[in-house]
């Protein structure tokens, strides 16, 4: 039952039977209607009874330096705390400086989730050096972040040092994938000013449709889901999300965390909007990754290329886009071809940080 432990001692967790307050915290991450700032302080609320373990807990947005970005911190935007010292955004801060951004780099993955000394278990100087300036004997942390950097930490003190199963960490990441999704979605739409209004599309949000909740009628469309069949994944994608939400939220949560994936076919979220009448319906909005290259690959081929360069599996790899795991591995075997690779290392070999290929003369020769 129990998914940390050291020493036969084990630290239960709800994230580990999976209860409906996985559920709430995805649904808080996409949360349109909320500031960023009043958004985090919600999402840190809400993550409250899976995360806190008696001691509190913290998150905050950041922005990581690009690869071999010279030594270059990452900025931290803001930062919420709940049951923490006053003190502890600067005892933060100092602790992290002890942390070089080039081992965090080659240490931290962008979707990593599990404990800090597990994280840092190659380097135990380092991690003791970082807990001992917090004051506590190890954090449970989810990395919530895009391939561009962009993204959100949350973690929570634990009262000894331990270690996630593999099976608590996925559970963990599913959320972190969820969380990405969602900021990225924030972040983009108010970028484009679409945040509160009628975007470009025409519809809210800069949606590409529009579903009502009561038997999943698209409404509207344009683009891609005026085509049938877009709109009957996106009906059908809709369906398994309002499940999630509904019957199975308390009769199997575990179920209905697997389902409900970050995206749909790559491309686009599901989230609420409410009109003046207070109506609820379902927007598909566009919300891809950023992606780099490398180029000559299709868009989804380069999705999975660029999360297979981060050190994902291929479970999470399809949860994070919203694919079944037999077409991530086809599209990876067809990436591979086009790249002239057979193996994962070879990818990472072959191409540079987050997919830019390396020089001619620095590449891996393959036969």
């Amino acid at each position: 039952m129990a998914v940390l432990e050291r020493a036969g001692q084990t630290l239960s967790s709800p994230v580990d039977n999976v209860t409906s307050r996985a559920i709430d915290l995805i649904e808080a991450a996409y949360d349109l209607r909320r500031s960023d700032a009043d958004w985090l302080a919600q999402l840190v609320e809400t993550a409250e009874p899976i995360l806190d373990h008696g001691l509190g807990l913290f998150g905050f947005g950041f922005i990581r330096p690009a690869p071999g970005g010279g030594g270059a911190d990452a900025v931290v935007r803001y930062m919420h705390t709940r049951s923490l010292p006053a003190d502890f955004p600067e005892r933060f801060d100092s602790a992290r400086r002890l942390i070089s951004p080039e081992l965090i780099e080659a240490a931290v993955p962008p979707g990593y989730a599990g404990t800090w000394t597990q994280l840092l278990d190659g380097h135990p100087e380092v991690a003791q050096a970082f807990l001992e300036k917090l004051g506590y004997s190890d954090l449970l942390g989810i990395l919530a972040v895009d391939p561009n950097g962009v993204g959100v930490h949350m973690s929570a003190p634990l009262p000894r040092v331990t270690r996630l199963s593999k099976r608590s960490q996925e559970r963990w990441q599913m959320l972190g994938a969820h969380i990405a999704s969602a900021y990225r979605l924030r972040l983009a739409l108010s970028e484009r000013g679409a945040h509160t209004q009628i975007g470009a599309t025409g519809l809210p949000h800069d949606a590409e449709a529009v579903f009502d909740v009561n038997g999943f009628r698209v409404v509207d469309a344009v683009g891609p889901a005026k085509e049938a069949s877009v709109a009957s994944l996106l009906r059908q994608a809709s369906r398994v999300v309002d499940r999630a939400r509904g019957e199975l939220r308390e009769a199997d949560p575990r179920e209905a965390l697997e389902t409900w994936k970050a995206l749909v076919n790559g491309r686009w979220s599901l989230v609420d909007w409410f009109d003046s009448d207070g109506r609820r319906f379902f927007l598909a909005i566009p919300n891809p990754p950023d992606l780099r290259d490398p180029r000559g690959l299709t868009e989804q081929e380069r999705q999975v290329v660029t999360y297979v360069l981060l050190g994902e599996t291929n479970k999470l790899i399809a949860y994070r886009i919203g694919l079944s795991p037999g077409r991530v591995s086809v599209l990876l075997k067809s990436a591979m071809h086009k790249l002239g690779v057979n193996t994962r290392t070879q990818i990472v070999r072959k191409l540079g940080p987050l997919g830019v290929s390396k020089p001619a003369d620095d590449a891996e020769s393959v036969s």
